[in-house]
């Protein structure tokens, strides 16, 4: 079992050290509203794993997956969620001068939270490659023997894992406000990660179209 885990965690952080639509979105939430914001799109991300640890362990992941229907409609919607919040950016870039606070670390309102926290539950519950990677690459590890409670383990691992890993983006990226505190610059940043989000959404639109 060890030596399954020891692989297992291996894997994992080789997969959450590349950067996906949480980092980009840790990066605009960074740059807008400082280190706490970052912070709380990280821990919305490991709340909505938390939410698949349970999904897995109760089979209802495995019941996406076998519905061709269910998953692409998971797919479309982590697609057209992604170009939301991109187009968003790239259409609220020219505001950011104007609204940006430059402060090494800006007062964080309600409103801003909870905005950031659901930012990345939403982010990681419509990702369909996190749901693969709970029914197609977890079980690879987990012994056949093994009950409900060791496939809970390898979630919470994978899901701890990202969440140290997004930290470390939020800490490093947070600190960078005092290199883009310009309002111009602050803009192109948020009008680039705009564009990048929307790049996701479309590769995730058209990955594996007929």
């Amino acid at each position: 079992m060890l030596a399954h885990v020891l692989a297992f965690t291996g894997l994992v952080a080789v997969l959450v050290a590349i950067p996906g639509p949480a980092v980009v979105l840790i990066m605009k939430n960074a740059v807008l509203h400082g280190r706490r914001a970052a912070l709380l799109v990280g821990g919305g991300v490991y709340a909505g794993d938390r939410v698949w640890v349970t999904a897995s362990t109760t089979g209802l992941t495995a019941v996406l997956v076998a519905s061709r229907p269910a998953f692409e409609t998971l797919r479309y919607i982590g697609a057209a969620y992604l170009l939301y919040l991109g187009i968003r950016l790239i259409r609220s870039g020219a505001g950011v001068a104007e609204t940006t606070d430059v402060a090494d670390e800006p007062a964080v309102g309600r409103r801003t939270v909870r905005r950031a926290f659901a930012q990345g539950v939403l982010c990681e519950l419509s990702n369909p490659k996190t749901l693969l990677v709970f029914t197609s690459v977890i079980p690879q590890f987990v012994p056949a023997s093994a009950g409900g409670a060791d496939l809970a383990l390898f979630g919470v691992l994978f899901a701890t894992l990202g969440f140290v890993s997004l930290v470390a983006y939020a800490l490093v990226l947070s600190a960078t406000r005092r290199v883009v505190r310009r309002p111009k610059l602050a803009d192109r940043l948020t009008r680039a990660s705009g564009g990048v989000l929307v790049a996701f959404g479309i590769g995730l639109a058209v990955e594996h179209a007929d």
